[in-house]
């Protein structure tokens, strides 16, 4: 069984499509993932989430390919076990 972890995901690109983040949502909730939350930020967009690990990692994948009305340039992760 595995620890709850929460997730930070930045992403520079082409991140300003309007479904992305519904995008986002969707496979994420498919993946168990609580917690859910979207930010644009002047560098591209930032994405975070609670849950199992390997499903984090999982959801960064997804949203690496994204869409095809996105084009990731750079994506990094940041997870930390939640308390």
């Amino acid at each position: 069984m595995s620890d709850k972890m929460s997730a930070r995901i930045h992403l520079t690109g082409h991140v300003q499509s309007p479904d992305f983040p519904d995008w986002i949502s969707r496979h994420a909730h498919k993946l168990g993932l609580d917690h859910v939350t979207t930010e644009q930020v002047p560098s591209g967009l930032e994405v975070t989430a609670v849950g199992a690990e390997e499903m984090l990692q999982a959801l960064a994948l997804g949203v690496s390919l994204g869409p095809e009305s996105v084009l990731i340039e750079t994506m990094t992760i940041t997870t930390t076990t939640c308390a």
